[in-house]
């Protein structure tokens, strides 16, 4: 009896024992073969599906994690299970054993990825001063050809990052001035382009040229009359920026712009001017990083 009941045992545990592979098969076909592997990304991220398209926590840099050997999803990710489930992470963000992606293709991968990093995109609000001087053919008051006129704006630009150092710009100003009796506003929106002359980990410098549309510009002399018109302005100069973190950056410009304002057509007994504004712009602002 009791060697009949051994031997019922030892035939359960061999079958058990026989049975795990095909468990595991029929279960975890992704993990039959795992390896050890090291997160050398920042924040590895871990998605739900081969496709990367549903992120579900992250590992940071320098954990050890064991993942399958064998990528999925033309070899961009590893299966790893995480709570009892299998779950992805990038192959990228990993250093592993064994390398079980081809040279070529694993090459290629990185390739991608740089290019995808250097193309950003960030948002710029600025605050900036435009002092400068008028250029003007008749006058109405005090503000004559030579005069000093200082501007106060705000500005809102975005821009790409594009490869190669050049940069893609388009933005947005609205900007006053008063002159004794006479106040003018504009409203400038245009693009540009900037060239990176130093790109580190902190700093960014470089060289902007910008071509400015004014769809709307106004001329109020107190309460005699207000008047609208339109133009444009061109400028260039540079631009630095140090970042504070991986989103948020402080940035400062310093270039010089010319404004020109065409046709303000007074009442009479005032005279019909077209001011022109040349001078230094000099910004400071925040930038975020999307």
């Amino acid at each position: 009896m009791f060697f009949s009941q051994k031997l019922r045992f030892q035939s359960l545990s061999f079958l058990i024992k026989l049975g795990m592979p095909f468990s595991l098969f029929f279960f975890c076909p992704d993990l039959l073969a795992a390896q050890d592997a090291i997160v050398t990304a920042e924040r590895a991220v871990i998605y739900s599906d081969r496709e990367m398209k549903s992120p579900i926590g992250f590992v940071r840099k320098g954990r050890k994690v064991n993942v399958g050997e064998i990528p999925r999803n033309n070899a961009q990710v590893y299966p790893i299970v995480v709570s009892g489930k299998i779950a992805y992470i990038r192959v990228l963000d990993l250093t592993t054993e064994k390398e079980s992606v081809d040279a070529d293709r694993l090459v290629a991968e990185r390739f991608r990825k740089v290019a995808i990093e250097v193309k950003k995109q960030k948002i710029v609000g600025s605050y900036f001063r435009f002092s400068s001087t008028a250029s003007m053919d008749q006058h109405n008051d005090e503000l004559k050809s030579g005069g000093s006129v200082s501007w106060n704006g705000i500005s809102l630009k975005g821009e790409v990052l594009l490869k190669n150092s050049w940069d893609i710009q388009v933005m947005g100003t609205y900007m006053v001035a008063d002159t004794g009796k006479e106040h003018f506003a504009v409203t400038e929106i245009g693009a540009g382009v900037a060239f990176r002359l130093l790109d580190t980990k902190r700093f960014l410098l470089r060289g902007e040229g910008q071509f400015l549309g004014i769809p709307f510009s106004s001329y109020e002399f107190e309460d005699d009359f207000l008047k609208r018109s339109y133009g444009y302005t061109i400028g260039a100069g540079i631009s630095g920026s140090y970042w504070l973190s991986s989103s948020w950056a402080i940035e400062s410009s310093l270039g010089y712009y010319r404004t020109h304002l065409l046709k303000f057509k007074s009442p009479e007994p005032y005279k019909e001017i077209s001011p022109v504004f040349s001078g230094a712009r000099l910004s400071i602002g925040l930038n975020y990083s999307l």
